[in-house]
């Protein structure tokens, strides 16, 4: 039996006239869907936009609402009492977690002086590096890599594998004539 298309015939495949896909669209598509569901949450209502720094401070107020709420009491003498038996661990908990979410949003609300001023141009104390030319230093980079190359490359060039060592010359000891035969004298 004959197998394949005859003269003319079409088998599967697309259709004349069919355009090509765009390798994208796919990611186009599933783009816009995101963004229409995103639209519904922010028309709910829903934060999602809220910056990381928003959502600790909310949290860190929260958990010291809760904080202050089994916070101990003072008594006539001044001396500190949970009321009941647990508070002092709840108090500790929700303290902690509040200090964890001050910390967190801490480093974007005031950053370290060496992320805002990280050297002064000025001054004698400024590193070498904010000195320097950026290109002397990227030279000097390429020449210690180029000599490192070299000396890995002499390294491998060097042959350590031990030699073999010559095999031992097998002797006789052959009796001398005058002895004899085993030693023996004639």
């Amino acid at each position: 039996m004959a197998r394949g298309a005859k003269a003319g015939q079409r088998r599967g495949g697309r259709a004349k006239g069919t355009p090509n896909k765009p390798k994208g669209e796919r990611a186009v598509i599933a783009l816009e869907q995101a963004e229409s569901e995103v639209r519904v949450l922010l028309l709910a209502g829903d934060r999602i936009t809220a910056l990381g720094k928003d959502r600790l401070a909310e949290l860190d107020e929260w958990a010291y609402g809760l904080a202050k709420k089994f916070a101990p009491q003072e008594d006539a003498n001044g001396k500190a009492y949970w009321e009941n038996d647990g508070d002092e661990m709840r108090f500790l908990r929700f303290i902690a977690f509040s200090m964890k979410c001050a910390l967190g949003r801490a480093q974007f609300e005031s950053p370290k002086y060496s992320a805002v001023a990280p050297a002064n141009q000025e001054g004698d104390k400024t590193p070498d590096v904010y000195k320097r030319d950026p290109h002397q230093v990227l030279e000097e980079i390429a020449e210690r890599w180029r000599l490192a190359d070299e000396a890995e490359r002499a390294e491998r060039a060097i042959d350590v594998t031990p030699k073999s060592e010559p095999e031992p010359v097998a002797t006789e000891d052959k009796p001398e004539l005058e002895d004899g035969i085993d030693g023996e004298l004639e």
